[in-house]
């Protein structure tokens, strides 16, 4: 039975008087004060406590920090302890984690989307594996200068001022060659052993065959059967070839100098390859959502931009993918010298005769400016502004 809540009589005459003025109320000598609807009387938070969550939040995409920010910082500080002046562990991790999942998540129902995002991490954990194997490659030891490779020839039994040169390839790092004649009589075992004994840990001896050809003056070539061996030799971490070949009155001797592998290399590349992976999915994720929120004619053009991209940078991603296999499979070395990812994009004949020496640099540089593009294309629309939260 309801009647008698409220009361039966809900004329409100007697309250307040009927005299609505505020004079003289509340009384002077009253000990009700005012309503105050301001904000002065709730509990001032921490202000480090506050620049705490603010900075917590960066983990969230920064549409979610235009929309929802101020609330989220409010909510976390009503709820603080009293006195607390920095966010706790499992807040910090709550949050942290949360945002990440807001970051790699794609927009729904849009299958297409999630395509150019994985092709997008994937050409981009190319680059990264790039990037990773330039770092690593900071690690290596600087190669000789003419004057040391001079006295290593002549280490290594060269009896002539040797000829220097220095090669690259798009799958090896730089090395530095000296060509010089040898004695008649040059013997890879002495030469081997002069090498140990300066400090140099050799290699056992390979034998190793050739020919040279002779042009004579009626026009006719001689050719002459060449033996020989060869050894590596390491230390201060370079890496030496030595390979002699003698042959009737003819010897020659040859060294190639180039960096040893460090044992940082390869961790390098493959944590740069997985950061290129989360990045590139993040940086679709974020592209994405641009998209979404562009309108329909600027979100038509950045996913033709965005194709562009990922057409232009394909075989670049496939050559530095091809390069990361190299370098895992061989353990960073071959018969060639020392492996590299980043060597790709050096201008040669990596696919000839398909394209110009510079093609992979080329392409790369077109997609990367086609995806600049993109990112500029899909600017989203006027955003709703955030609503203000008043505290409490």
């Amino acid at each position: 039975m309801t009647a008698a809540w409220p009361p039966a009589d809900h004329s409100t005459a007697a309250w307040p008087p009927a005299d609505h003025s505020t004079t003289g109320w509340p009384p002077a000598d009253s000990a009700v004060p005012l309503a105050d609807h301001s904000t002065a009387g709730w509990p001032a938070a921490d202000d480090r406590l506050e620049r705490g969550y603010r900075r917590l939040l960066l983990a969230f995409p920064r549409r979610h920090r235009h929309r929802h920010g101020t609330e989220l910082v409010t909510t976390l500080l009503e709820m603080a302890e009293p006195g607390q002046r920095r966010p706790r562990l499992t807040e910090a991790l709550h949050l942290v984690g949360s945002g990440l999942r807001l970051r790699f998540r794609l927009p729904a129902g849009r299958p297409i989307m999630a395509l150019a995002a994985l092709l997008t991490a994937l050409v981009v954990g190319g680059f990264g594996a790039a990037a990773g194997s330039w770092l690593g490659a900071q690690t290596f030891a600087d190669l000789p200068d003419e004057a040391a490779m001079a006295r290593l020839t002549q280490q290594a039994g060269g009896t002539s001022e040797p000829s220097h040169y220095r090669i690259s390839t798009n799958w090896h790092a730089e090395w530095a060659q000296t060509t010089s004649s040898a004695a008649a009589g040059w013997d890879a075992e002495q030469v081997r052993q002069r090498f140990a004994d300066g400090g140099w840990s050799v290699s056992a001896l390979t034998p190793v065959s050739g020919k040279r050809f002779t042009l004579q003056e009626d026009g006719t070539e001689v050719e002459t059967p060449l033996s020989g061996a060869r050894f590596t030799a390491e230390a201060n971490g370079l890496l030496l070839d030595v390979r002699g070949y003698i042959g009737g009155d003819f010897g020659s001797v040859h060294v190639d100098a180039g960096p040893a592998r460090t044992a940082a290399f390869l961790p390098i590349v493959i944590v740069g390859t997985v950061l290129g992976l989360v990045v590139g999915w993040l940086i679709a994720a974020a592209v994405a959502y641009r998209m979404a929120a562009a309108s329909p004619g600027r979100r038509v053009t950045a996913a033709g931009f965005w194709g562009l991209a990922l057409l232009a940078l394909a075989l670049p991603a496939v050559a530095l993918y091809g390069n990361l296999v190299r370098v895992i499979r061989h353990g960073g070395v071959d018969p060639g010298g020392l492996l590299t990812v980043h060597s790709a994009f050096i201008p040669g004949e990596y696919y000839y005769p398909f394209g110009p020496a510079w093609l992979i640099l080329g392409l790369s540089i077109a997609g990367l400016v086609t995806a600049v593009a993109t990112v500029l294309v899909a600017r989203p629309g006027e955003q709703p502004p955030q609503p203000a939260v008043a505290a409490g």
